[in-house]
Order: C-alpha cells, then structure tokens, then sequence
C-alpha cells in the first residue's frame, strides 16, 4: 500500500511536467476564467496530425514513457495502453491568473474522450475505496454535478462529466474552474484579456500573455519589444513542408507599434549582415517577415519539416543515450532519418 501510495503520488505531477513544455491558434475562451492572466494551449489533434508531432509522439515521448508506464503497470496491476491515453486527449490548456506565483494560482484543463474519462474517473474512485482499509490516499465530494478528487499533498482534481477535467494545486482555484467550466462564472471570452489576435487555425500550439506580464518581471532592459507591448502570443504551427512560428505583440498606441517594427526589424537587419556561418541561422533569418495589423506586430519565421525532424531525430538520440551522443554517428544517422508520414485528419479538421 506504500508504494501504490508513492506511485499515486507521483502520477500527477509526472504528468504535469510532461504537458507543461509541450503547450493553437483557437482557444477554447469559454473554458478559460475570465481573470487568467497567461494561457497555454495544446491542440492535441492537430499536433498528432502533423509531420512534427508524429515524430515527437512515436519517437520521443512513447519511448520515454514506455517504462516509467510498464513500472506503473506492474506496481498498480493496470493494464493501461499508452497509445490510447495519448490518442484519447483532444487538447490541453494550462493557464494561470497570477505572474508571481504561477504554480500556485495555475490550472490544467484536459479534455479526453469518454474513455479516457472512465479510466481517470475509475482509478480515482479505486484510491478512494482503498482508503477504507489502509492510508487515505484521494477523498471525494460531489457538489452539484461536480465530482471533486483530493490525491493528498499533490493536486486536487475537478471532473464535469462530458465536458474537461481541471486539475490544480489547491480547493480553491479548482473549484473556480469548475465553475467557469459550469458556466457560474465569467469565461475569457467575455473579457478583452486576449482580445484582437484573431485565430490560426492551422496552428496546434499557442501561448498568451495578458496585460500586466513586463511589469515588475525582471525584463533586462535589453528587451524593449517586450517593454512597450501589453499583451503578446506565440503561435506554433505545420503549414504543408513548413514549421511555422507567429509572434504577434500588441501596442498602446499606433506610434509604439511602429517603434516595434521598427525594431524588430532592426535586429533582423543585424543578424543578417552579421553574415552567420550556419545554414539554419541563416534560412531562419531569410524567412523571417515582419507585418503590422492595427496595434499589432505580427512576426512569421517558417523552418522546413524535413530539417526539423533531423534535428529533433539527434534531441532523441542524446535522451536515449543513443548514437546522437557521438557526433559523427549522429550525423550518419540524422542524414538518413525520414520524414514520417502524418496521420490522416478528421473529418472537418483544416
């Protein structure tokens, strides 16, 4: 009972780790409260969709997991499937309403298909029952249509049948999720926090930071870009034989736009005459476009996938302890890595 009680202890955090650096051009503003000051969002469809995905899926993180998985299997007698627990996540969202402390005031909201669910619900409740004759490991509450799961000193966990599962470190901001979730509490999408970015569809990744993030944050004075912007978004993307990034900055004012361009235009302008010797810094920066749209600064840098690939192929050989440790088999091996070939798109899915 010990060890199920270590293991149980460490699920959650493990899977937290896992998702945060991983976080689309869509949010899902109806789930998000209304007061988050920063957001994540993993579109878990498109990302296994795409070229880039697959492979950070199949080659990376399958393989990482695969034992930390086959350890739990045998310790907890769960006959759990990997590749279905990853097929099963439609999309994840971590957002937060505080910069000082985001840990603390951050929740994720994952929503899986009901299978996925049933599993989650049921080895919840398994912990619950397993209380009754040994260590209190999770306890429920149901409140409404609500079941609320506290796995001790780790995380409490919020679960709206049908709808997303909202994970945090405390009662409080969990049950303020849930109510955002239930719609008993403003959503983001009644705010103008993220407001005017416009949607990129295309896009399986997005990160948004709200009004307030350069203030009293220790930006070095260096980053004037992020100075004189109240609000910015990244967004990560596959667009045919590309990897896209958009940066997109908004100003107060038309004038402080056209200093950000100005800018950032600079910098590329630098970078370029520096003439850099690797061939990636240089493709990177002949890609780059700078635009303006109203207060915005958007900033476009594409990659090809097929390079990508063979960069993140020598990433996994060095997290593996494979031949990516020695250089020239690394290089041998990432020239003939090949571009794996993206699963089919749902239907309706651009």
């Amino acid at each position: 009972m010990k060890l199920i009680a270590k293991r149980v202890a460490l699920i959650l955090p493990l899977f937290l780790s896992l998702l945060h650096p991983a976080l689309a051009g869509s949010i899902p503003k109806e789930e998000v409260s209304a007061d988050a000051k920063w957001l994540l969002h993993l579109e878990a469809s498109e990302f296994r969709a795409s070229k880039v995905g697959s492979f950070i899926i199949t080659e990376m993180l399958e393989k990482k997991l695969s034992q930390p998985v086959e350890e739990l299997k045998r310790n907890l007698k769960l006959d759990l499937d990997l590749d279905k627990i990853i097929g099963g996540i439609n999309s994840i969202t971590i957002y937060g309403t505080d910069y000082q402390s985001p840990e603390d005031h951050a929740v994720l909201l994952v929503r899986t298909s009901p299978e996925i669910e049933k599993i989650l619900v049921g080895f919840l409740a398994g912990m619950v029952l397993a209380g009754t004759n040994g260590p209190v490991l999770v306890t429920q509450t149901q409140e409404g249509g609500v079941s609320f799961y506290a796995v001790k000193d780790t995380a409490y966990c919020a679960v709206l049948p049908g709808k997303v599962i909202a994970i945090g470190r405390s009662r409080e901001i969990t049950e303020k999720a849930a109510k955002v979730l239930a719609g008993k509490a403003p959503a983001l999408a009644s705010g103008a926090a993220f407001g005017g970015f416009g949607d990129m569809k295309e896009a399986f990744f997005f990160l948004g930071v709200a009004e307030g993030f350069n203030a009293g944050n220790g930006l070095p004075p260096q980053a004037k870009l992020l100075q004189v912007a109240d609000a910015g978004r990244i967004a990560l993307g596959e667009d045919s034989t590309q990897v896209f990034l958009n940066l997109a900055l908004r100003g107060k004012t038309p004038e402080v736009v056209v200093q950000m361009q100005e800018v950032m235009q600079g910098i590329i302008a630098i970078g370029s005459l520096s003439q850099p010797q690797d061939k990636d810094v240089a493709q990177l920066l002949q890609s780059i476009k700078v635009s303006t749209t109203d207060n915005f600064v958007n900033v476009r840098v594409d990659y090809p996938v097929a390079r990508a690939i063979e960069q993140l192929a020598q990433v996994r050989d060095k997290m593996m302890g494979g031949p990516g440790n020695r250089r020239d088999e690394g290089e041998k091996e990432t020239r003939n890595v090949k571009v794996p070939t993206a699963p089919a798109r749902p239907p309706g899915t651009n």
